[in-house]
């Protein structure tokens, strides 16, 4: 499914925000709520592929690179998009451009292709087994 400009600018603005939102509210919210904010964890007691993605995202904004990728990855690659994303559409709006839409429909159609769709569970794979020897 191919989004257009006006479906895709808004849904990533969205989920940007979201994403800043929810590192405000996970500074506390182990202390608050009394989990680590991964339901998989919470629920199945192992780590899901994307745990510790926010810790590592908190660490990148601080800084902390090496830390960062012992949390996660994943969240050095969410840290840059949360930066990148929003500027980029700013940038294609002042500009009447449509680059990022462009952008995204050949990652789409790339990542549609068997290679870079098993290039990516792979990824993801290993980085599930990281987790599960990391944190348990």
């Amino acid at each position: 499914m191919s989004l257009s400009r006006g479906r895709l600018y808004p849904l990533l603005l969205l989920l940007t925000a979201c994403g800043y939102i929810w590192l405000f509210v996970c500074d506390d919210s182990s202390r608050v709520f009394g989990w680590n904010g991964c339901l998989v964890r919470y629920l199945f007691h192992i780590p899901c592929p994307s745990c510790g993605t926010t810790r590592a995202v908190q660490a990148v904004f601080h800084g902390e690179w090496l830390k960062a990728l012992y949390h996660n990855p994943i969240g050095i690659i969410m840290a840059a998009l949360m930066v990148v994303i929003p500027v980029w559409i700013v940038i294609d709006l002042l500009t009447n451009s449509t680059s990022l839409l462009k952008a995204y429909r050949v990652t789409e159609k790339k990542l549609q292709t068997w290679p870079y769709a098993l290039a990516g569970i792979l990824a993801i794979l290993i980085n599930w087994i990281w987790n599960l020897v990391k944190y348990t």
